[in-house]
């Protein structure tokens, strides 16, 4: 009953355990496949057409054309090549005088020497090193939004890559500074690009690693894995994660082997200077630090003596805003600027003073509620005089805040028992204000009749600080029958943070404050909570509160400690806060409207501490123009802790077999590869992959060179040369290449010449019918393919003809969305999170992953662009712009010039005739470019 055995859970009716046969790579046999056989130059091919080939390419095209009984097409017109090599090379269409100058040079080297200049060409590094920065998966950021390292410098990868292409760097050591470039070393002592080049790591993948750390880390071991085989090898590796590669001979030990050799290296942002530059900026960051931390220390001290200054005025200030709401109540609108001065206050501080005292500020301060009580309508004024009750509340408020300054200096104590304050149980009996390095001491004073029992509270007065230190000096309990020294007595409870010391400070050193010794006392660290028995009869308790020097003098941290001393007699349940110390801070701090500006603050100095703050401001800003300068930075890759990986059971971090040994792929190393000790073993992976023995390197790189001239590489899959990807067309040329490649000292602009010189590259576009029947796919390069300009070759050719392309080389990123950005697309900030939506829709690829080739999409979203964008409406008023310019005289000379600089030939007949037409009509006033706009951008 199948039914039945489903519901039974499908068990294996099978008896004795599952057999699995392992199947070993036969890697003897595995050698025999093309891509991992030895590079050998092949013999120029015998073809019957003698005449045709103009370079060896030639003789191996021709052969297979022959083969396959077809023929090659005409050669393109002198206009159709230099167009074509002026894109291929520098990704820019070839100026009107660049193409006549070709078109009328007779010389038998005339192309040459136009490949020879675009070769030159600082712009040729932009759009090869483009190429690169695909395989490389270029990017600024990570694809999700949790907190990683941003790649902010990567730009400079970019531009080394930019340059490595102009000087020609050769091939062989553009891969070892890209694996290796650390640990290989400068060329000379005051360059960096060795660390720069490290960015092909560096700017990798980084995973969100909060959900499974593990799984993360090994995404991106995976990642680096994946780029360096795909990207140099033209290997999948990656495929042997979980398993057995199950097409070519990569055992999943050789994955981990790889895998261990990053994870024995590290992300690293790589000063790009030297440590004697670096020990100067960091020298210089302090001194700019110092000189502002002087500065602001100053402002502070002066700000609140400035505000503490006008104190007395705040009646003053209530008053004249009580009449400005009056003069508003009755439908007046003064201006604060002219009413100041008529009540003679400062308009600034009166305008604070209005936002002070707004209606809407009711509830946030206490003492106030009585001055919100009061309404204008209501409480009238004697001819324009403020109301004595409006006066009465003023000066009440005024006195209350400087009760409050003399309470918090210590002129009078705060004893709430016997304030007017309401008490309850649970609070505090007395309160000092905040000790601090400035005021290092304060009295205590307190009754404490009827009480059984004494706890002294220290808190760090609300700034957190770590220096902290507090004595509670000589304290005494004192009644009729005398004084009862409290060091004397055995505490009942002791709560604190790092320890209570008797007559010591809390680090067991004798008390010091205010710089005075002190011989009796009770040393603690904030916060801290003694408790105490009262023995009967004693009626008050009085000490000194202080903050120990131990703490004071520790710099920054000390300048900035505050302690604050509280006395309670029953357990307490409420906050050590006094009122005054709150209303204070409100009506004196930052907030209040006393604060006075750091650029008013000059207009509040007496003169000697005017000239002091000049000193110090002086000081400051010439500690920020003499300090050097940030040195570069570059996102690169260092040695780590170095370790063998075991092998990760299908894939699991969790579940992990046999140690797998840091060394290189067995298939290109052979049976006695030895496992790499020197560090991560980058440096003799490196020196592997870049060898002259290694038969894909250089296959490799070729065949993408070839893609990017032809469209399609000889291998079209141009980063998979397994068995899975595709098969050259013409195996004997790619190794011909391949070993020219290598023997010209791996110079990339030596095989561009070989590519470009030869009859191959030269020809046109033009259909054949009886070819198309026999290799309709052109596999077999009977004519040249017709090629989709990419996104930044047509974003830059459009700003290039509009005459507003900035081809300023190198630099930091710029947002492609900005519409005055005119710079070369190549410079365009790279994200793999949010990539730019024009990038995304003319297929730039993922920079998630190694890209190997771009897709080509046709949606209606792209042809909306052209119609609707604004970047194409400013590029074709830029174009009409520049066609009046260079052509003022008439119509047809515009015309004529529009299509030399956008197609690079001179129009038809007809062509001219339709411009002129359509010019010529009368303007459509729903649109909103002119015709000659519009005209452009039909052209663009």
């Amino acid at each position: 009953d199948f039914e039945k055995w489903v519901e039974m859970g499908a068990p294996d009716p099978r008896d004795g355990s599952p057999t699995i046969t392992a199947t070993e790579i036969d890697f003897e046999q595995a050698r025999k496949f093309w891509s991992f056989q030895p590079i050998r130059p092949p013999q120029l091919p015998v073809v019957k057409n003698a005449a045709w080939p103009t370079a060896e390419i030639d003789h191996f095209v021709l052969a297979k054309l022959e083969e396959n009984d077809l023929q090659p097409v005409s050669a393109a017109e002198r206009r159709q090549l230099i167009r074509r090599a002026t894109f291929d090379l520098i990704g820019l269409p070839p100026t009107p005088a660049e193409v006549n100058a070709f078109i009328n040079d007779p010389a038998p080297d005339a192309f040459r020497k136009v490949v020879d200049r675009l070769l030159d060409s600082e712009h040729y590094g932009e759009r090869w090193g483009r190429y690169w920065l695909d395989v490389a998966r270029y990017s600024e950021d990570q694809a999700h939004t949790f907190s990683v390292r941003l790649n902010t410098n990567g730009y400079r990868y970019r531009d080394w890559v930019v340059r490595a292409f102009n000087q020609d760097m050769p091939y062989d050591k553009f891969v070892r500074w890209q694996i290796a470039g650390d640990l290989i070393g400068p060329e000379t002592a005051d360059n960096y690009d060795h660390l720069i080049a490290l960015g092909f790591f560096g700017l990798g993948a980084q995973y969100y690693k909060n959900s499974d750390a593990a799984k993360a880390a090994a995404d991106e071991l995976d990642d680096r894995v994946d780029t360096l085989s795909r990207g140099f090898l033209g290997l999948t590796v990656s495929c042997a994660r979980c398993h057995d590669h199950k097409f070519d001979p990569i055992p999943t030990q050789d994955y981990y082997s790889l895998a261990g050799i990053f994870r024995s290296s590290k992300l690293h942002n790589a000063p790009l200077c030297s440590p004697e530059a670096i020990k100067a900026y960091n020298e210089g960051q302090k001194g700019i630090k110092l000189a502002n931390e002087s500065l602001k220390k100053f402002l502070a001290t002066a700000k609140e003596s400035a505000a503490e200054s006008r104190v007395a005025e705040i009646a003053s200030y209530m008053k004249a805003v009580w009449k400005f709401r009056v003069a508003k109540a009755n439908g007046e609108t003064p201006k604060t600027k002219e009413f100041a001065k008529a009540q003679d206050v400062n308009e600034f501080l009166l305008k604070r003073w209005l936002a002070f005292l707004d209606p809407r500020q009711k509830g946030k301060v206490a003492e106030l509620e009585e001055w919100f009580g009061l309404d204008p309508k209501v409480v009238a004024g004697d001819g324009g005089n403020v109301p004595a009750q409006v006066a009465e509340v003023a000066q009440r408020f005024q006195d209350r805040v400087q009760r409050g300054i003399q309470i918090r200096d210590g002129v009078v104590t705060q004893n709430l028992v016997n304030s007017k304050e309401p008490f309850s149980p649970g609070s505090p009996r007395f309160v000092t204000p905040l000790v601090t390095k400035a005021r290092p001491t304060a009295g205590i004073d307190v009754d404490i009749r009827g009480a059984k029992q004494l706890i002294l509270v220290v808190t760090d007065g609300g700034n957190g600080r770590s220096c902290d230190h507090a004595d509670w000096i000589a304290p005494t309990l004192v009644g009729k029958q005398g004084k009862l020294k409290l060091t004397e007595l055995k505490w009942k409870k002791n709560v604190g943070d790092l320890g209570t010391r008797v007559n010591a400070n809390y680090q067991g050193n004798p008390i010091r404050v205010g710089g005075k010794q002190y011989a009796e006392g009770i040393g603690v660290h904030a916060t801290s909570t003694i408790t105490y028995d009262i023995p009967e009869g004693y009626e008050r308790f009085q000490a000194i509160g202080g903050l120990d020097n131990s703490g004071s003098d520790q710099g920054g941290c000390g300048d900035q400690a505050s302690v604050q001393f509280s006395v309670y007699t029953e357990t307490p349940t409420a906050g050590p806060i006094v009122p005054e110390n709150d209303l204070l801070t409100k009506v004196l701090g930052k907030d209040g409207p006393f604060t006075v500006r750091d650029e008013d603050i000059q207009n509040f100095l007496p003169s000697d501490q005017r000239s002091e703050f000049e000193q110090l401001r002086s000081a400051a800003e010439k500690a920020k123009q003499t300090a050097p300068a940030m040195y570069g930075v570059a996102h690169s890759y260092a040695e780590g802790n170095v370790a063998d990986m075991k092998v990760f059971v299908r894939g699991n971090p969790a579940r992990q077999r046999e140690v797998a040994p840091r060394r290189f792929l067995r298939i290109l190393a052979g049976e006695d590869r030895t496992s790499y000790q020197d560090g991560s073993g980058r440096r003799q992976l490196a020196e592997a992959i870049a060898s002259r023995e290694n038969p894909l390197t250089a296959r490799v790189m070729v065949n993408r060179i070839w893609q990017h001239h032809f469209g399609r590489g000889i291998v079209g899959t141009p980063s998979n040369f397994g068995k899975l990807g595709e098969p050259p067309t013409h195996p004997q040329l790619l190794d011909h290449l391949a070993a020219k490649f290598i023997a010209s000292g791996w110079s990339i602009k030596a095989i561009h010449r070989e590519i470009m010189l030869s009859s191959t590259y030269q020809l046109s576009t033009e259909e054949n019918a009886g070819n198309f029947q026999i290799d309709a796919d052109n596999r077999y390069l009977w004519r040249m393919n017709r090629r989709r300009l990419d996104i930044e070759a047509w974003r830059d050719a459009l700003l290039d003809v509009a005459g507003r392309l900035d081809r300023s080389i190198g630099g930091p990123s710029t947002n492609l969305a900005d519409a005055n950005n005119v710079r070369r697309t190549v410079y365009a900030k790279i994200s793999r999170h949010e990539l730019d939506s024009l990038l995304r829709l003319f297929d730039f690829p993922d920079a998630n992953i190694t890209s190997e080739k771009r897709t080509e999409t046709t949606v209606p979203q792209q042809q909306l662009f052209v119609l609707n964008s604004p970047f194409m409406a400013t590029q074709a008023k830029a174009f009409a712009a520049r066609l009046f310019r260079e052509a003022p005289t008439d119509d047809e000379a515009r015309i004529r010039l529009a299509f030399q600089l956008a197609y690079g030939r001179p129009p038809e007949d007809v062509e001219i005739d339709l411009g002129k037409a359509y010019v010529s009509n009368a303007a459509d006033p729903q649109n909103k470019l002119s015709l000659w706009e519009s005209y452009s951008q039909v052209l663009l």
